[in-house]
C-alpha cells in the first residue's frame, strides 16, 4: 500500500492524459492536489512543510519555466515577422526532404540547441509545422531531439549539479576523491551507455514522422548519426579532450555536418543552388545568432560565477525553515533569452500590429506550459520532503521518515524485490524522477541519495558511479514522455489534450524498452 500511494499520483497523471486526453497542465494541477493529500494523510507530512516544497518546486522550476515563457515569444515574434519563414526557406535548401530535416535538426540541431540552453519543445514546433510536418510529428521532434544528449543540456547542469549535490550529501565512491573526479567519471560512464540510445532515438524521430517507412529508407543516416552523436562524446569524455561543459555543443555541431554530408552524396547535391545568406537572412537569423554567442559567452566559468554574485542576497528568498533559495537572476539562461527577445523587437522591427498579435498570442499559451512545469516540480519537492518537520527553525527528517519518505519507500522496494539485480530497474528510477520532476536534473538530485542507499544494500559501493549514471540517462530518456513538455510543445503550435496522448502512445513502448536496454547494459557492465 506505501509503494502503490506513493505512485498514485503519478498513476493518475498518466492515465488522465493516455485514457482521457488531458493535457499535461490539467493532470499537472491534478497530481500535485494528490501529491499533497497523501503526503499530509498518509505520510506523516506538516502542511507546512507540504506547503514549502510546493513554493520550492515553482521557484526551481523558473530555470525551465521562464525559459519557455521568453522562448516561445522570442518564436513568435519570429513567426509575425516572418523571420521564421526565411529561415525555413534556407532550411529547406540544406535538407531537402522531411526525414532529412529531421535528423540534421533534430539529431543534430536539437542536441546543440538544448547544450546551449534553448528549450527545443517551446522552440522547434513551429519550425517544423513551418516545414510541412504534421502537428504531431512536430510536436514529437521538438521533444525527441531534447532526449540523444539531455545528460548534456543547458552545458551540462544535469551532470555538474548533481555531482556537487551528491557530495555535499556525503557520497563518495572508491576512487573519487574530489568534485572534478566525481564530474569527469560521472560524465564519462553516460557517454558509455549512450550509444545505442542516441541510435534509438533517431530512428524513433523517423518513426513519428514518416513510420516504418521512412526508417527503412533512412536508417543508414540515422545510424550514423546516433553514432556520431553519442560516439563523438563519448571520445571527448573519455579523453577529456574539452571541458565537459561544451561537449554537447560540439556534438551536436559535428552530427549536424555529417548529416548534411550523407545527404549531400546521396543526392549528388555538387550542382544545387541554395538560397544565399544575404543580409535579409542574417537578420531573420539574428536572434538565434545572438542567443547562441550570449549564451557562450555568460556560461564561461569565471563570467558566470561574477553574473551570479553580483545581485548577492538581494536574490536569495527564503522558503521554510533553513531552506533558501538563490534566483540567481543573472547566472541563469532564462534572464538572456529575455534579454535577446527584447532586442529582437529592435532587430525584426514589428509593426504596432504585430507586436500586438504576439504578445495576444504570447498571454494565451503560455500558462499552460508554466503550470506544468511548476507543479511537476512541486509534486517532486513533496515527495522528497514527505515524512519531514521543521525543528528549531531546520527542516530534519521527522520520526516517521525512514517508513513514510515517499521517495525512500519507492527505492528501498525496488532494492528489495530486484535484490543483486537491481542495476536493471536504476534506470527506471530517472525515469521515474525526471517523469514527475520534469526534468533530469531534478531527478539526478533528488534520487541522488536513494540510488546510494540502493545501491550500498545491494551490490556494493564499487558499483554506484555506473548506476547513477544509468539513472541520469533514464532521465534522459524520461523526456520524450514528461508532461511538462509535450504540453509546452503543444502549446506553441495551438493543439491540446489529444495531440499530446497521440504523442506519449507513440513513443510509450519504445521509452520503456529504451529503459530496459539500459538496464540489461548496467547489469553485464556491473557483473563483469
Amino acid at each position: 500500500m506505501d509503494f502503490f500511494l506513493s505512485l498514485f499520483p503519478i498513476l493518475v497523471v498518466l492515465i488522465g492524459m493516455l485514457v482521457f486526453y488531458r493535457s499535461g497542465s490539467f493532470v499537472s494541477v491534478i497530481g500535485w492536489i494528490l501529491a499533497v493529500i497523501v503526503a499530509a494523510y498518509y505520510f506523516k507530512t506538516p502542511w507546512n512543510v507540504i506547503m514549502g516544497a510546493t513554493l520550492t518546486g515553482i521557484v526551481k522550476a523558473f530555470g525551465i519555466s521562464l525559459a519557455v515563457v521568453f522562448t516561445m515569444f522570442l518564436i513568435f515574434l519570429m513567426r509575425e515577422t516572418g523571420a521564421l519563414k526565411k529561415i525555413i526557406e534556407y532550411v529547406k535548401g540544406i535538407a531537402r526532404n522531411k526525414e532529412e530535416q529531421t535528423l540534421f535538426i533534430g539529431m543534430g540541431f536539437g542536441s546543440l540547441s538544448t547544450s546551449l540552453g534553448m528549450v527545443t519543445p517551446a522552440m522547434f514546433p513551429p519550425i517544423f509545422l513551418l516545414l510541412g510536418f504534421s502537428p504531431i510529428a512536430a510536436i514529437g521532434v521538438s521533444i525527441l531531439c531534447y532526449d540523444p544528449l539531455t545528460s548534456f543540456a543547458l552545458f551540462t547542469i544535469p551532470l555538474t549539479l548533481p555531482s556537487k549535490v551528491a557530495m555535499a550529501f556525503g557520497i563518495k565512491p572508491p576512487g573519487i576523491e574530489n568534485l572534478n573526479e566525481f564530474i569527469w567519471d560521472y560524465t564519462f560512464k553516460v557517454t558509455v551507455l549512450l550509444p545505442v540510445i542516441s541510435i534509438i532515438f533517431a530512428f524513433l524521430m523517423l518513426k513519428v514522422v514518416g513510420g516504418k517507412q521512412a526508417i527503412k529508407k533512412n536508417w543508414k543516416a540515422a545510424l550514423i548519426s546516433g553514432l556520431v552523436l553519442s560516439g563523438s562524446a563519448l571520445v571527448i569524455a573519455g579523453f577529456r579532450i574539452l571541458p565537459v561543459e561544451i561537449i554537447g555543443i560540439i556534438s551536436g555541431l559535428i552530427t549536424m555536418i555529417t548529416v548534411y554530408f550523407i545527404y549531400r552524396k546521396h543526392n549528388n547535391r555538387a550542382t544545387d543552388t541554395n538560397l544565399p545568406f544575404n543580409k535579409e537572412m542574417f537578420k531573420a537569423c539574428l536572434p538565434f545568432i545572438l542567443l547562441i554567442i550570449i549564451s557562450l559567452i555568460v556560461n564561461i566559468p569565471s563570467l558566470k560565477m561574477n553574473l551570479e554574485n553580483i545581485l548577492g542576497q538581494t536574490e536569495v528568498i527564503r522558503i521554510i525553515a533553513d531552506k533558501k533559495e538563490d534566483l540567481n537572476i543573472l547566472g541563469n539562461v532564462w534572464f538572456w533569452i529575455m534579454v535577446v527577445s527584447f532586442i529582437s523587437i529592435f532587430i525584426l522591427k514589428p509593426t504596432g500590429k504585430q507586436l500586438g498579435n504576439v504578445f495576444k498570442l504570447w498571454i494565451t499559451r503560455i500558462w499552460g506550459p508554466f503550470l506544468a512545469y511548476s507543479l511537476f516540480f512541486a509534486v517532486a519537492f513533496i515527495m522528497a520532503w514527505s515524512a519531514m518537520e521543521v525543528v528549531n527553525g531546520k527542516l530534519v527528517p521527522s520520526q516517521y521518515f525512514a517508513q513514510y519518505n515517499m521517495d525512500r519507500i519507492i527505492g528501498i522496494t525496488l532494492a528489495n524485490i530486484f535484490g543483486p539485480a537491481y542495476p536493471f530497474i536504476a534506470p527506471f528510477l530517472g525515469l521515474f524522477g525526471a517523469f514527475v520532476g520534469g526534468s533530469e536534473t531534478a531527478s539526478n538530485v533528488l534520487f541522488a541519495k536513494i540510488q546510494w542507499e540502493a545501491t550500498l544494500s545491494t551490490v556494493g559501493a564499487n558499483a554506484f558511479m555506473w548506476i547513477y549514471a544509468a539513472h541520469a540517462v533514464g532521465g534522459g530518456i524520461a523526456s520524450a514522455i514528461t508532461p511538462s513538455k509535450i504540453t509546452n510543445a503543444a502549446a506553441t503550435i495551438g493543439v491540446g489534450g489529444k495531440e499530446e496522448a497521440q504523442f506519449i502512445k507513440a513513443v510509450l513502448v519504445p521509452v520503456l524498452l529504451m529503459c530496459v536496454i539500459t538496464g540489461a547494459m548496467l547489469m553485464v557492465i556491473v557483473y563483469l
